[in-house]
């Protein structure tokens, strides 16, 4: 225990830019085991107070490994290059010190950093990481001038080499044990079981060949469904993809999105459906990438160019790296990035008019890919935050239900729209302390121009209550059995 508490002491001393006593320095491998476990911890305690309740992020846990693999490696060369022979006791130091750091130094200074930056004041928190950075030199300034006193140029070389090592965890990107998608996933839904492991022991409900060959047809048929346009009048095409089949409030999105538009603006006969769907995999065609495109180029060639518009809404996970979750297990299906959507629908001049709305954690990601002057773009989230509400238990995103369910229904103005829907959804996330989204827009005069031409020309319909997919079926089967 007293070589426990002596390394603690010394990891302290260290913290304040002071040398260790020596005492600790004869620690084992025991020692430097412990400072690890004591590091995750604190780990675990300040990764709690971030979330409100108990957390530890299994890719934390993994950097904090690694970090201390790192900073063994780095004790090594340390020592070795000082001429003593104390590795595992100078790693154990560097360890102390580092969990005392977490507490008191990265962990406030991350907080500090990250509300200057949402304030738009980046330099400062430019400054605050160089000031943590600074530190953590002096403090292997320090160390190497302890293993080699009167040695003042082999102590600076020393600290520098070790400082080298061990920032090579701060400037490697982490390594994760689930894909960008996934973690997006986990990040909305608070559920921290992967996706694979959830159903890794549930076969397929459907086979997966016959669904693939069975796609050109359906999507050939659900395009030859569609109305034509209509001369001298500006019609409104309507496609909606509900990327991931794992849960149903992508479903239940898309499909509201077809009765909306349907049945309140006058889009009836003119609205694409894709989605990923365990229950609509005989009767809907994937939300695919290649579906999306020839369901694209289908309508291109239907629309009138110089008036008519298209509606883009994409519902699905997003990772931080801005790809949209497009899934169906165990089909391989392609992600989509901000420039394959902005190569299909800026390459077709038959595309012109549009309204393209990404419902997705980190969609403000899109933006600057999508946005020209004929185009409106709206994302329900920053670039850099998650959006809120899907997972298993909810039937239709914050944003989905801001901007669909309730904006769409009090006014036919889609920016207005989007104006009420990025209130009521920070207004949400406030009364349940999120972290807020900030929903984004992209418009310019033409575009807007273009829409308001639709909306005088519109005869809106009644209010379209929401009602999740899966109730729909059920409302829909009663009835064939009354009938019976």
């Amino acid at each position: 225990m007293k070589p426990l508490l002596q390394t603690l002491l010394d990891g302290l001393r260290l913290l304040f830019l002071r040398a260790p006593r020596g005492r600790a320095i004869t620690a084992g491998p025991g020692t430097f085991f412990a400072m690890v476990a004591l590091g995750l911890v604190v780990l675990c305690g300040v990764s709690t107070l971030d979330a409100g309740a108990f957390a530890l992020s299994v890719d934390d846990a993994m950097a904090l490994l690694v970090e201390a693999l790192v900073t063994l490696f780095a004790a090594w060369l340390m020592v070795r290059l000082c001429g003593r022979d104390v590795t595992w006791g100078t790693a154990a130091i560097l360890t102390a010190t580092s969990t005392f750091a977490l507490a008191v130094l990265y962990w406030p200074f991350d907080l500090a950093a990250s509300r200057m930056q949402d304030d738009d004041l980046g330099l400062f928190a430019g400054l605050f990481i160089l000031a943590v950075s600074l530190w953590w030199l002096l403090a292997l300034l320090v160390l190497a001038h302890w293993l080699a006193p009167r040695r003042f140029a082999r102590t600076l070389g020393v600290a520098a080499l070790a400082f080298a090592v061990t920032a090579l965890s701060w400037w490697l990107p982490a390594v994760s044990v689930l894909t960008s998608a996934e973690q997006a996933m986990l990040a909305e839904t608070g559920d921290d079981t992967p996706p694979d492991e959830a159903g890794a022991d549930e076969a397929p409900a459907f086979d997966a060949e016959k669904l693939m060959y069975d796609q050109p047809a359906l999507l050939d048929a659900a395009l030859a469904r569609l109305k034509p346009q209509t001369p001298g009048s500006v019609d409104l095409y309507v496609v909606a993809f509900a990327g991931d089949a794992q849960e149903n409030v992508f479903r239940n999105e898309a499909e509201y999105v077809e009765q909306l538009f349907g049945q309140r603006f006058g889009a009836a006969g003119r609205v694409l459906v894709l989605e990923n769907n365990a229950a609509t995999i005989a009767t809907r065609p994937l939300a695919s990438w290649t579906n999306l495109q020839r369901g694209l180029d289908a309508i291109a060639r239907t629309m009138d160019p110089s008036e008519d518009v298209l509606l883009l809404y994409l519902t699905t996970h997003g990772s931080a790296d801005h790809q949209l979750l497009v899934d169906l297990d165990p089909l391989p299906l392609n992600q989509i990035e901000p420039q394959d959507l902005a190569d299909v629908l800026k390459t077709d001049p038959r595309l012109r008019w549009k309204v393209v709305v990404v419902n997705a954690c980190y969609s403000g990601g899109f933006v600057d890919a999508l946005r020209d002057d004929s185009t409106m773009v709206i994302a329900s989230a920053r670039a850099d935050r998650t959006s809120f509400g899907c997972g298993a238990d909810s039937d239709i995103t914050y944003f989905g239900k801001a901007f669909l369910a309730e904006a769409l229904n009090q006014t036919t103005s889609i920016r207005d729209a989007f104006e009420r829907a990025k209130a009521s959804v920070a207004q949400w996330e406030a009364t349940e302390q999120q972290e807020h989204s900030e929903p984004q827009i992209a418009t310019s005069p033409a575009i807007e121009a273009r829409l308001d031409a639709w909306q005088r020309t519109l005869q809106p319909g009644a209010i379209v209550p929401f009602a999740p997919a899966g109730a729909k079926d059920g409302s829909r089967a009663d009835a064939e059995n009354a009938e019976e």
